[in-house]
């Protein structure tokens, strides 16, 4: 079995190699092509540095996302690949399936509350929309208090200042 995992270096991004290590344990061969996704710099960041500024920025900053996932494969002996791409996630992730020819995308993703998702569209539902390979996502974490009340409160007192100031 060939899983993709995208790792972009936080806890949630991670459940996956758990479920991995799993199955590997049971006796389940399973090879592991880790794929993290830089984003393209803004044009007018592009103006102040040269391409390999940016590359070795990228590459510093994959390697950081990479750091415990690598490490968790290593120790339980999953034969791993690592691969860098630069673009969107979702379509990174989708392009990375098809041309690895993948059995299955393996995402670890956070909870979020219903706003946050609206205003910043799951990368794992952009992946899921974008190639025929099965996708299993993993959730982890709670959202935070601070998401689920702070924000939507102060939206709405924001809005009642607006609408006394009228």
């Amino acid at each position: 079995m060939k899983v993709l995992i995208p790792v972009d270096g936080s806890n949630a991004s991670l459940a996956p190699i758990d479920h991995v290590e799993r199955a590997s344990r049971a006796g389940t061969p399973v090879e592991v092509v880790l794929l993290n996704v830089q984003p393209r710099f803004h044009q007018h960041l592009s103006r102040f540095s040269t391409r390999t500024q940016r590359d070795a920025l990228r590459a510093e900053r994959s390697e950081s996302a990479m750091r415990r996932a690598v490490a968790a494969l290593t120790a339980a002996a999953i034969p791993f690949r690592s691969l860098t791409e630069i673009g969107r996630p979702a379509e990174r992730i989708a392009e990375v399936a098809a041309r690895e020819r993948v059995d299955e995308i393996m995402m670890g993703v956070g909870r979020h509350p219903a706003w946050l998702r609206a205003v910043n569209p799951s990368i794992a539902e952009g992946a899921m929309a974008l190639t025929d390979v099965p996708v299993t996502v993993f959730a982890r974490g709670h959202a935070s208090a601070f998401e689920r009340y702070g924000v939507p409160a102060g939206a709405v007192g924001l809005a009642a200042l607006l609408i006394a100031a009228e």
